[in-house]
């Protein structure tokens, strides 16, 4: 202290940095800059992925199966939804437009020695055909069992290209011949194109059977989500054909959408607070889309707004809530006037809404298996049709997975390392009962 040294400055410390601070370069300027907005992009970010994760584990039900990898599917699929919506929110188109060109197209599995796999159309309709080779049916010089499969995806999105795994793998393991079916997609080509072509091309397969190897008596329908409502609307319309084409053998309808009167079911309630990949407005919205696609009326369908001078219509005992819990009374119906405006009178159409059917016209139905998940809006659509079809007579099996969510059969299709136990166990169920 008070000893100076050579060259030293006597300006008090204070002074330099207080008084008369030094000027930031422009470098400086902008690298500070630069740091601010990282820090606000990074604060951001996190406060982002906290309020998503928040999200994303209080909407996830408590008895899913592998909660921690059923978190990663969401943690993808909730911002792939968001983007979507953005997408079709500025204008640039529909989402499932996005979603489709996004989507990849596998090769053909020509690497499996095991299938001899041919495109080709059946009147006019697309299909894929997976013929098992020197299948044990044929070894024996007795012809197969046949299969048609209709892909999920709300009658919006997919195709028998993305399907290709799961079909081949049925195929094989089945020892049947099976046709993936690719029906025109909605919006574009809305109710009942996709359904025209899936029955178009099951009676080509039907009436042609032989070509394939196939015994035209041994033939079934199989389906998931949408496809699951196209392979029961199908089965219907060849149930009540009088014409001379065989009966279908079997139907096997997985997560079924099944009708589109009642969105108030205690699945559809529970869908909107605990749900995985398949929230109530969005299947909704795929049901709009293929009626009409006026996405004006999602809030109305989603009250029950649409249908509300129905309740007490014998359309309504279609889905009364006795058939799912016995201890609540019935529906009693009346007189009512069916007066449904042009746009929305498809939804009592039965092969719109197989549940739509009338009594009687599920009696002819074939053996029938339905798979139903806990965690999925559509849960109740098929209990209430397995309950109906056994009142009418029908022999059928109800496999319900109480911890499985939508698509959970079908769910390493988007994302290969996303194979779910339980969706192992659906199919290995399908499978068993097609054999």
């Amino acid at each position: 202290a008070g000893i100076d040294r050579v060259g030293a400055s006597h300006e008090p410390r204070w002074k330099k940095s207080c008084i008369f601070p030094a000027k930031n370069t422009k470098q400086e300027r902008v690298t500070a800059a630069g740091m601010g907005v990282c820090k606000t992009v990074t604060l951001l970010t996190a406060v982002g992925a906290a309020v998503l994760a928040m999200y994303m584990y209080s909407s996830m039900p408590p008895e899913v199966t592998e909660p921690g990898k059923a978190v990663m599917f969401k943690a993808v699929f909730i911002p792939f939804n968001l983007i979507g919506s953005t997408y079709e929110a500025l204008g640039y188109g529909a989402k499932a437009d996005l979603l489709r060109k996004i989507g990849v197209r596998p090769a053909l599995l020509v690497s499996d020695s095991h299938l001899d796999i041919t495109d080709t159309s059946f009147s006019g309709v697309q299909v894929r055909v997976y013929k098992p080779r020197a299948g044990q049916e044929a070894a024996k010089g007795n012809k197969m069992a046949g299969l048609m499969y209709f892909h999920g995806g709300g009658w919006v999105l997919s195709s028998v290209y993305a399907y290709d795994p799961l079909v081949g793998r049925i195929a094989k393991e089945t020892g049947t011949v099976v046709v993936s079916v690719e029906y025109r997609l909605a919006p574009k080509h809305k109710f009942p194109v996709p359904f025209e072509d899936c029955i178009t091309a099951t009676e080509h397969f039907l009436q042609h059977a032989s070509e394939y190897g196939v015994d035209p008596t041994r033939i079934g329908v199989v389906g998931d989500s949408s496809g699951g409502n196209l392979a029961a609307a199908v089965a219907l319309k060849l149930a009540q054909d009088k014409t001379k084409l065989p009966p279908l053998k079997l139907q096997a309808l997985v997560n079924p959408a099944l009708q589109a009167f009642d969105f108030q079911t205690p699945s559809y309630v529970r869908g909107h607070t605990h749900y995985v990949n398949l929230p109530p407005k969005l299947m909704i919205g795929f049901w709009i889309k293929y009626l009409n696609n006026n996405m004006t009326l999602i809030d109305t369908f989603s009250s029950n707004g649409h249908t509300a001078a129905l309740r007490k219509s014998h359309f309504a005992t279609y889905v009364d809530r006795h058939l799912l819990n016995d201890s609540l009374p019935k529906v009693t119906p009346e007189d009512v006037s069916i007066d449904l405006p042009d746009d929305i009178k498809d939804i009592l159409n039965p092969y719109y809404a197989p549940l739509m059917a009338e009594d009687a016209d599920l009696s002819g139905l074939p053996n029938t298996y339905i798979v139903v998940c806990g965690i999925d809006v559509l849960r109740d659509d098929g209990i209430m049709y397995a309950k109906r079809l056994e009142m009418a007579g029908v022999q059928v099996k109800l496999a319900h997975y109480p911890s499985g969510f939508h698509g959970i059969m079908t769910m390493n299709l988007a994302l290969k390392h996303f194979e779910f136990e339980i969706g192992k166990q659906m199919l290995q169920g399908v499978v068993a009962f097609v054999r």
